[in-house]
């Protein structure tokens, strides 16, 4: 159904595409009028004031037909305000991925004569429950939904939403389609939902590897650059760069948060398992899937993860609450980790105003023999409700926002992530490509509904700081017929939807 995308583009890696990033924002606004949302913590407030690109500038111009929409509303739900501003402002205020946002959606109202209208709720579940009740009632309400992942996905096998392989304007074929997303959200030649360049919140979302700069210097080892530009960024190669770096600094004898360790993360997330390509389900000749989490590469996988966190005493399992001590970001932040686990979005939240000097990388694959990085990144989804009346506006703008989104926000969030300093970090630049070219979400992860194996580290083999079980036939055995029920009503889902 899509075709790849090229591995890694390079829209930013002349010096041309960096100075285009500060030049003079032209659309029109109000400068002096700020977004009274910008208050809360969204991964933008704390950015140094920079202009943005001028929509359209510095790429190939999108092949849409001229279209008056005659003032209709383009109407969107999301569930929480984050998300809300990443796709909507009503003013510039300075702030290059705010402003870029707002010349955006200026600009596109005024061209194709519509008025974007959106709301949020601050809870998925009132979002979900007011959406199910609108499309149930065969209210014609919104264009475009931006719903949590479990509940989204829930609606999609309930027959709420539009087929978008089936709306007019959508081409999964093009660059700003993130092309491993897509294969992972289709199945029977049906995609329901979908993540989208639209805005910024994918890439932010995606799980990554930091690394401090000054840490590997001190101890004579190399950034991990060349090996993920030549593909021989692995798991065994991330493993042993983080051996034996552990210091007991403190001197106290203990295991603490004053010490040094060679890398920390939460035990239980899973970037790793879609990193290797270690699948949870696995396509099959019809279109469909099937579990396939019992093979030899997922129990090797779990093996060297549990003898990595629990037994090499090379890292440290951090909470992933933010107001806990031992948050990891306060663990690799406080210059406490050669390397960490992390969401890119950290890097804007807590690392751009520290003091340490940070890089960022892709997780790992399996190994050399895998074809290509994945990065496993699932914020909210989009969909088109079945009430939908006007589904040319809805594919129309959906298509010009994630391609002005792909080609001018994101560009302007990589700034942000890398301090503002993009000219100087051409290999920071060069990883941050490979991360967005290889966002992916998984199709497991999203239609589980914590009944089928896509917490594996988590729910199913109880990875905490407590260590829990590496015995996979004894996980597989006691989970099987939960997770294969689940599986069942999803594929039935997509087989009933017309």
């Amino acid at each position: 159904m899509t075709k790849k995308q090229p591995s890694m583009r390079s829209r930013l890696f002349t010096a041309a595409s960096a100075l285009l990033l500060l030049a003079a924002f032209s659309a029109c606004g109000n400068d002096t009028e700020t977004n009274p949302s910008d208050s809360k913590n969204t991964g933008t407030e704390t950015a140094a004031e920079s202009a943005a690109p001028t929509p359209g500038d510095n790429h190939p111009a999108l092949q849409l037909e001229d279209r008056d929409f005659g003032g209709a509303p383009y109407r969107i739900s999301c569930y929480q305000e984050a998300d809300l501003i990443s796709l909507y402002t009503d003013a510039t205020n300075g702030e290059a991925v705010n402003d870029a946002i707002y010349a955006r959606n200026s600009m596109l109202e005024e061209k194709y004569n519509f008025k974007i209208k959106i709301d949020s709720t601050e809870d998925y579940s009132v979002q979900n429950q007011n959406v199910s009740t609108l499309i149930l009632a065969n209210d014609d309400a919104y264009e475009l939904i931006y719903g949590h992942v479990v509940a989204t996905c829930n609606n999609a096998i309930s027959h709420l939403y539009k087929n978008l392989y089936e709306v007019p304007y959508l081409d999964f074929t093009q660059p700003w389609w993130p092309a491993q997303s897509v294969e992972q959200m289709t199945v029977y030649d049906k995609m329901y939902t979908i993540c989208s360049g639209i805005n910024y919140r994918q890439l932010a979302a995606s799980k990554v590897l930091f690394f401090n700069k000054d840490l590997l210097t001190a101890h004579d080892l190399e950034t991990p650059y060349s090996s993920v530009l030549d593909g021989t960024w692995t798991m065994d190669r991330l493993i042993a760069a983080t051996k034996g770096l552990y210091q007991d600094v403190n001197g106290n004898s203990e295991r603490d948060l004053d010490d040094l360790y060679g890398f920390t993360s939460y035990a239980t997330q899973n970037g790793f398992l879609l990193s290797c390509d270690a699948q949870i389900l696995a396509p099959t000749p019809d279109g469909g899937r099937e579990i396939a989490v019992m093979s030899d590469k997922m129990v090797n996988l779990v093996e060297k993860l549990y003898g990595w966190y629990y037994e090499s005493g090379d890292v440290f399992l951090a909470s992933y609450e933010r107001d806990k001590p031992d948050f990891i970001a306060n663990i690799f932040g406080g210059g406490h980790a050669v390397y960490s686990f992390g969401h890119l979005e950290q890097a804007v939240d807590f690392y751009r105003n520290s003091d340490i000097k940070y890089g960022i990388a892709p997780m790992p694959k399996y190994d050399e023999a895998q074809s290509s990085y994945y990065v496993f990144a699932c914020p909210s989804l989009f969909s088109i409700p079945q009430t939908c009346q006007n589904a040319e506006l809805a594919g129309f703008v959906l298509e010009a926002m994630t391609y002005y989104g792909y080609y001018d926000i994101i560009p302007a969030y990589y700034e942000l992530t890398m301090q503002g300093k993009i000219a100087d970090s051409s290999d920071d630049v060069a990883m941050l490509e490979i991360i967005n070219d290889n966002l992916t979400v998984s199709f497991a992860y999203c239609y589980d509904n914590w009944e089928g194996f896509a917490h594996l580290l988590g729910s199913r083999m109880n990875f905490t700081q407590k260590k829990g079980s590496k015995d996979m036939a004894s996980m597989y055995k006691k989970y099987e017929k939960t997770a294969q029920r689940r599986l069942d009503l999803v594929l039935d889902g997509f087989r009933d939807i017309e």
